[in-house]
């Protein structure tokens, strides 16, 4: 871990703060905005345990009071993508080099909102087999960068469901590919005392932005709100691409 100087503090609270705003409003994007920010000041392996703590947390919260609205059928198949992927993503963390595994990470996270971005919509509802070839993809994302979300966020927006089905849905799956992904970074010897206190250092930020961004989707054009999201994603995406680059 590094020293914990001002302007490290301030840097990784601004960066929380703001990602938790995202997370609260759209149920989605938090693990995405921050493995990029934090990638750029934390190895990747820490940078990637301390999100899913975070993650974990904020779906505790959360998921309480948008229950009744997630689409449990899809997530059964889902699940069962994750559980095989996630394994074999953690391999990938551990075994890869940094540098290769930043640029893996970045050019994933803008290849797959992209689209995301352009409103792309499949012609019809995908099958079981294909549900889960999405959690398998998603595992494999998640367990090597904590940043699992783009390939299921893809598939609930473009479905049937209205923004608050896929919204409560993102938020009941990150929950349970987070706890998976935790407990084999566990068993890994990735999640540490260094980075629990690290953790939980920044709470207070992360509560404050998620309760800020969940009052910004009551009040919010939610369209709107997800282009602005996805705009800064690529952009930020993009700057931490060349940085790898470079």
């Amino acid at each position: 871990m590094p020293e914990l100087t001002p302007a490290f503090f301030a840097y990784v609270c601004t960066a929380v703060f703001l990602a938790g705003i995202v997370r609260g409003a759209t149920g989605f994007g938090f693990s995405m905005i921050m493995i990029v920010l934090l990638t750029l000041v934390l190895p990747p392996a820490v940078a990637a345990t301390v999100i899913l703590m975070w993650e974990i947390l904020a779906s505790v919260g959360h998921l309480p009071f948008v229950y009744r609205q997630v689409n449990w059928k899809a997530l059964r198949w889902l699940a069962l993508g994750v559980l095989v992927g996630t394994p074999a993503g953690v391999l990938f963390l551990v075994h890869m080099p940094i540098a290769p595994m930043k640029i893996c990470i970045n050019l994933t996270v803008l290849l797959l909102t992209i689209p995301l971005l352009r409103g792309m919509r499949p012609s019809k509802a995908p099958s079981c087999t294909a549900t889960t070839a999405v959690g398998l993809l998603s595992g494999v994302i998640n367990g090597a960068s904590a940043n699992g979300g783009p390939p299921v966020i893809l598939f609930f927006l473009s479905g049937p469901g209205g923004v608050g089905v896929s919204r409560a849905s993102l938020i009941a799956f990150f929950l349970f590919t987070d706890v998976w992904a935790s407990l084999i970074y566990w068993q890994q010897g990735l999640v540490t005392w260094s980075t629990v206190r690290f953790a939980v250092l920044f709470l207070i930020p992360l509560a404050l932005g998620i309760w800020v961004g969940s009052k910004c989707f009551t009040r919010m054009n939610e369209q709107v709100l997800r282009k602005i999201v996805l705009i800064l994603l690529i952009a930020v995406t993009s700057v931490a691409l060349l940085h790898s680059l470079l």
